[in-house]
């Protein structure tokens, strides 16, 4: 048995170009996705469920399936170095450098799919402001005097008229109770991206994942905050954390 033969070396080769193969494969697909993406992006109008759609096709044609194809490929690579008399130590070394590439294209697909949804986020938020008027007048059912109103507002809302004290509920446009799903939460994903890629080695960036995530629902959603709080504080709570 020796690592050194060339029959071992020759198949090492052969592996480590196939893995920079593969790689190659994971950028080429998602660099054939950048025209047709921003052509949809520029399309867009108040969802992002196209994007969502789109999304996982693309994870299904490149973490899922390259995934999938090295496996394949390993258990058979694997079954050459040991005919060819590859010591353990060798075959394990090189199935190290297969886990190490399917964790790059897992977090580099996630980078990705990161941007991906905050760039569709922003559009939609473009296209909500472009037809919102904040200026527009909101009058008491009763009386017709003008109601100090949030058009930002993501609830229904009962205001007191100041003028005749008659309680009218306000409604908010479909347009604006759309921006909590399909571009807060985006962007705050956005925004708490880097500890959520932390703490998939580090349990403690956990907690801080959640804070800056919850952190910006609540800036950003003020009438849910409670609502934010209460699911922050279970997470924060959670047992996990204190083993």
């Amino acid at each position: 048995m020796s690592d050194s033969n060339p029959a071992v070396q020759a198949l090492v080769t052969k592996w480590n170009e196939f893995l920079k193969k593969v790689e190659g494969r994971f950028y080429e697909v998602l660099k054939q996705t950048e025209a047709p993406l921003d052509g949809v992006i520029a399309n867009l109008q108040y969802d992002n469920i196209i994007i969502h759609n789109i999304s996982n096709g693309l994870k299904n044609q490149t973490v899922t399936q390259l995934s999938e194809k090295l496996d394949q490929a390993g258990s058979k690579f694997e079954k050459e170095m040991r005919a060819a008399g590859a010591s353990s130590g060798l075959i394990s070394s090189e199935r190290g450098k297969t886990h190490i590439l399917k964790n790059f294209i897992d977090i580099e697909y996630l980078k990705f799919e990161n941007k991906l949804a905050a760039r569709a986020a922003r559009k939609i938020l473009e296209n909500v402001n472009a037809h919102i008027d904040e200026t527009k007048m909101h009058r008491c059912t009763q009386c017709a005097a003008d109601l100090k109103i949030n058009v930002f507002s993501f609830m229904a809302v009962n205001i007191k008229c100041e003028s005749c004290g008659s309680v009218n509920t306000y409604q908010p446009d479909d347009r604006v109770r759309a921006l909590e799903w399909y571009v807060i939460t985006p962007l705050a994903e956005e925004y708490a991206f880097d500890e959520k890629l932390k703490a998939r080695t580090d349990k403690s960036a956990m907690k801080e994942y959640y804070k800056k995530y919850y952190g910006y629902l609540i800036k950003n959603v003020p009438e849910k905050a409670q609502y934010y709080e209460r699911d922050l504080h279970e997470r924060l709570t959670n047992p996990m954390f204190s083993l």
